[in-house]
């Protein structure tokens, strides 16, 4: 009879069924008998049969679409997470699955496996116990599945704590007005960048001197400095704008199918991020538990209760 053995097998089907049916021996006796290892033994104690299992792997990786290299792309400017984190939230939230690897190899392709330190852009203190920045991107991107106008993604990072807020708005001075007002933690500046613009034919020049009135504006009115950002990631972008125009082409209005179809729904999945999610980069706490802890040690940086923050 012909056996098949894996090229790296150390027992053959007889030396196994010994070890199944001698159940009387300890693992050590049957190792010493055999001449093997005794986690061979315990392996094989727990098997009904002889015979080597297959040794295909049991997951298929999954390719990642353009259109889900985007997302990504987009989460990791927005949270700024690490690799690990990224994975958990890219899985969670965005509901693609890839494996580790693949997820950096995208990140690699956008030229964005390291982000760099945003102290290296500016000369803040990210780590003064007297407050915190944020980072703010504003996205214009394709309109949702069945609109055909663009979409203003706003986005607002504590750099801190990793606290995210996003909407979906057409009026960016009443989204940052509204978190600086409501944001309980000292905010000492908001470093800023280009609106990433995703749309063709859209006036990029207007949209950038538009945004950086608006944000000097609501600095000066609240009192807070302001850090402008000359388009961090040129690569990135443009490699962005290439993917995005291509799949414009090809199935026009069609492809932006996000997770969360209007604001209360973003606003459900930004609020579990921000309360449920534990990241690495906090030592394994939410970003309101790590704001919270932070209220403990320095009360004094705080305008209010972080309690009040949802």
């Amino acid at each position: 009879m012909k056996i098949h053995l894996h090229k790296n097998a150390t027992t053959t089907p007889a030396q196994r069924a010994f070890i199944q049916n001698n159940s009387h021996f300890s693992v050590s006796q049957l190792a010493e008998k055999i001449g093997v290892s005794k986690t061979t033994v315990r392996r094989w104690r727990k098997r009904s049969n002889v015979f080597d299992h297959s040794h295909t792997p049991n997951r298929v990786s999954k390719a990642l679409t353009p259109v889900d290299e985007i997302k990504i792309v987009l989460c990791r400017l927005v949270t700024r997470a690490g690799l690990d984190d990224l994975h958990k939230i890219v899985g969670s939230f965005l509901d693609i699955e890839c494996s580790r690897a693949s997820l950096n190899r995208c990140l690699k392709r956008y030229h964005i496996s390291k982000l760099p330190g945003l102290q290296h852009f500016v000369p803040y203190d990210l780590r003064d116990y007297t407050g915190t920045y944020l980072y703010y991107i504003c996205f214009q991107i394709p309109g949702f599945s069945g609109l055909t106008s663009p979409i203003s993604l706003h986005t607002l990072l504590d750099c801190s704590f990793r606290i995210v807020n996003a909407k979906l708005t057409l009026s960016g001075p009443e989204f940052l007005s509204h978190y600086i007002r409501e944001f309980p933690l000292r905010i000492l500046g908001i470093i800023h960048q280009d609106p990433v613009v995703l749309t063709p034919g859209t006036d990029i020049g207007a949209d950038r001197h538009r945004q950086l009135m608006m944000v000097e504006n609501q600095c000066r009115s609240n009192r807070i400095l302001s850090h402008h950002l000359e388009t961090p990631y040129p690569k990135t972008i443009q490699k962005l704008k290439e993917v995005c125009a291509s799949l414009e082409n090809k199935m026009p209005h069609v492809f932006w199918d996000f997770p969360w179809s209007s604001n209360p729904e973003f606003a459900k999945g930004i609020n579990q991020y921000n309360n449920r999610f534990t990241l690495g980069a906090l030592k394994r706490k939410t970003p309101n538990q790590a704001l919270k802890r932070h209220y403990i040690l320095f009360p004094s940086s705080f305008r209010q209760k972080p309690e009040t923050w949802a």
